[in-house]
């Protein structure tokens, strides 16, 4: 399991690429975001899209050299912060990004990295979306600056096909509802949850859970994606009813798919 970051003095990441292109899950889906994908996870889920971010460390970096041109540049990593910046404001001088999206594997095993680089956003006119696993509660609560937006995942034991993370996910949940404060937090702050055929007991379970800090923080119900040996997709019955129990307890359940696999982007 990969060990988190602390201790990141010389201000460098090992990242896996930095592009622009359109968020595909949860509330913002649609909107262009510049990715900044950073190496890294200490989970295994069966249906994992980013597998690389468990295997060897990359010697180089994907970066995009203008926002939608897929040019790609190779620089070695690992990448210090004010390369980062420079990276991420040339895609944002090509085109009006709504976000920069800190993506992974887990962002937050960089979290002495992170300290580092969103106090430099807002110079670029861009807000950071944290996409994290939702396990790292002391992490969260340490940056030093709290992200503009969280899409917090709860990975189900029902898909992910290792045990169930209930614990982490509590702690990690009352740490984002803490960070970013009441004030307009059901807009900064999503949970999503992505469930298979067998997944109703665990969806009940989550909702249960989010509804013990707020029922009105949004809830996407994410269709698994079916890869290689991977969780089959629910059925259109099984996510009729996924909704039906995640809105016994929440106000705000969405069921979106992921929707940069049928676009076709990254």
């Amino acid at each position: 399991m990969m060990t988190t970051q602390t201790a990141c003095a010389s201000g460098t990441a090992t990242v896996q690429e930095i592009f622009s292109g359109i968020q595909g899950e949860g509330i913002l889906v649609g909107v262009r975001q510049v990715f900044l994908r950073l190496y890294g996870c200490g989970l295994h889920c069966r249906y994992c899209d980013t597998p690389a971010s468990r295997g060897m460390p990359p010697m180089f970096c994907r970066v995009e050299r203008a926002a939608g041109s897929r040019e790609i540049a190779m620089p070695p990593n690992p990448l210090t912060v004010a390369e980062v910046l420079a990276a991420v404001a040339r895609l944002q001088a090509g085109f009006p990004h709504h976000s920069l999206s800190l993506t992974g594997g887990e962002p937050l095993h960089w979290r002495a990295f992170l300290d580092a680089l969103l106090p430099a956003l807002p110079a670029l006119g861009l807000p950071s979306y944290l996409e994290t696993n939702g396990t790292l509660a002391e992490e969260m609560a340490a940056l030093a600056l709290p992200p503009d937006y969280i899409a917090m995942d709860i990975k189900l034991p029902s898909v992910t096909g290792e045990a169930g993370l209930w614990a982490p996910h509590t702690a990690f949940l009352a740490a984002a509802v803490r960070r970013l404060g009441a004030a307009d937090l059901c807009r900064r702050l999503q949970v999503k949850i992505v469930f298979g055929e067998e997944s109703l007991e665990d969806i009940a379970h989550a909702a249960e859970l989010i509804a013990a800090y707020r029922r009105d923080l949004p809830c996407v119900l994410q269709p698994v994606t079916p890869r290689g040996d991977g969780p089959a997709a629910p059925s259109p019955q099984t996510v009729l009813e996924a909704q039906r129990l995640a809105a016994a307890v929440l106000s705000d359940v969405r069921v979106i798919p992921q929707t940069h696999v049928q676009l076709g982007q990254w």
